[in-house]
């Protein structure tokens, strides 16, 4: 009777960890994903006006638009270790392709790649606009 007892406590007991794991994950990725999307948000509208514009950027665009890769890079990493779903992947690729269409976003991203501070992110190609497969 003790050891069907004691199997009984070992599975209530993996039960419990493997239940306490998964809403860690879920709130680490929850996490994230707020973390990401605010600091898409404060980027936005500097990012969406620069492109609207027909004029070169000033430094100030530049800068915004550097803070844009790092962030990208940031969620690309977290996606290579898994935390990133592929539906959010994809739809923040789209994006990405939506600014790297101006010739002005990749002459500043090909400068930027010489610093090799990306984790070895590269920038969608904006030619593939829209595209909603995975890519590795």
């Amino acid at each position: 009777m003790q050891v069907i007892l004691s199997g009984v406590a070992g599975l209530w007991a993996l039960g419990f960890f493997a239940h306490r794991r998964h809403a860690d994950d879920a709130k680490f990725m929850k996490d994230l994903l707020t973390d990401f999307n605010n600091r898409y948000d404060t980027l936005n509208n500097d990012l969406q006006r620069a492109i609207w514009r027909d004029e070169p950027f000033e430094p100030e665009t530049k800068l915004s638009f550097i803070k844009y890769f790092n962030l990208c890079a940031e969620e690309w990493l977290f996606r290579q270790t898994g935390y990133i779903y592929d539906p959010v992947w994809v739809a923040w690729e789209n994006g990405m392709r939506q600014y790297s269409g101006d010739k002005r976003v990749r002459d500043l991203w090909r400068e930027e790649q010489k610093s090799n501070s990306y984790y070895g992110f590269e920038l969608p190609s904006g030619e593939q606009a829209g595209r909603s497969e995975i890519s590795e």
